[in-house]
């Protein structure tokens, strides 16, 4: 890695900048934006390494106050080791079972609304044919010319006719809305089956990862500085260490090549923290 700071830089797998005031915080993020230009304190950070993975993001920055979920690390570790472990082909298969899964989308409400409208025009246009009627049977009753009242009785009945036709479209796209929705809840319980059965299978893997990297943490606890076997159980998950050994102890089990920040005093210098946790490392002051 090569880190520059201002006018100043250093290059190597073991960088103390303990002395140089550079935050942890700033590290952290140039590691992270590896490449780019990062601001600490008026001047210019530019950390240049492997990008940063998923053992980076959970143990990567060891400082006081940073926490550590010991069996996702430790999962991450795994990752990194290309640990062979059992469920990773079941969980893949899952996965994209899970994103094959579309639930349509379906508007019942508009296709109700819709028949609603349709039903109150065409009760309109039935009361107008009734009218119609109405007036060319009272004008027959006085002999009177009803020619005018007959057209507008077939206009009516013509009207009434389309906005009944309307009405039994509207009935039948509703009817289709429903089922569709009906549809789309099986799908939908399905996507949630689905997802269930994601949630367990991601559970059972981080499980048999954090197993099978558990023996090789255990004496990596012993390892670092800082350390017991006290703070570690047989039982995989089981630590009662602190964060900043378990963050040690991950790292020096981890396949790591992008540089470690370490922001607690655990380490006389930077060559010992690389030899000991096997890990590029860069120490800095929190």
């Amino acid at each position: 890695m090569r880190v520059a700071y201002g006018a100043a830089s250093w290059s190597g797998r073991a960088l103390d900048l303990r002395d140089v005031a550079v935050s942890v915080r700033a590290l952290a993020a140039g590691v992270r934006a590896t490449g780019s230009v990062v601001v600490d304190e008026g001047r210019e950070l530019r950390v240049h390494c492997e990008p940063p993975g998923r053992v980076f993001e959970h143990v990567g920055v060891v400082s006081p106050g940073a926490a550590v979920d010991v069996r996702a690390a430790l999962a991450a570790v795994a990752w990194s080791r290309e640990e062979s472990v059992d469920g990773v082909e079941a969980l893949a298969a899952a996965r994209e079972e899970l994103a094959a899964v579309e639930v349509p989308e379906v508007d019942v409400s508009a296709a109700r609304e819709r028949v609603a409208e349709a039903r109150a025009a065409a009760e309109a246009v039935t009361a107008d044919v009734a009218a119609a009627r109405g007036a060319v049977q009272a004008r027959e009753d006085l002999d009177a010319d009803v020619d005018a009242g007959r057209e507008r009785l077939r206009a009516a009945v013509a009207d009434a006719s389309e906005r009944e036709t309307e009405l039994v479209a509207a009935e039948q796209a509703l009817a289709r809305e429903r089922e569709l929705a009906r549809e789309a809840r099986d799908v939908r319980e399905r996507r949630l089956s689905l997802a269930d059965r994601v949630g367990r299978l991601e559970r059972e893997v981080r499980a048999n990862r954090v197993a099978t990297t558990w023996s090789a943490f255990r004496d990596a606890v012993v390892a670092v500085p800082g350390g017991s076997l006290d703070d570690v159980d047989a039982e995989p998950g089981s630590f009662a260490g602190d964060d900043a050994t378990a963050a040690l102890a991950a790292v020096r089990v981890a396949n790591v090549t992008t540089p470690v920040v370490v922001g607690i005093d655990r380490f006389d210098d930077a060559e010992t923290a690389h030899q000991v946790l096997d890990a590029p490392v860069v120490l800095a002051a929190d």
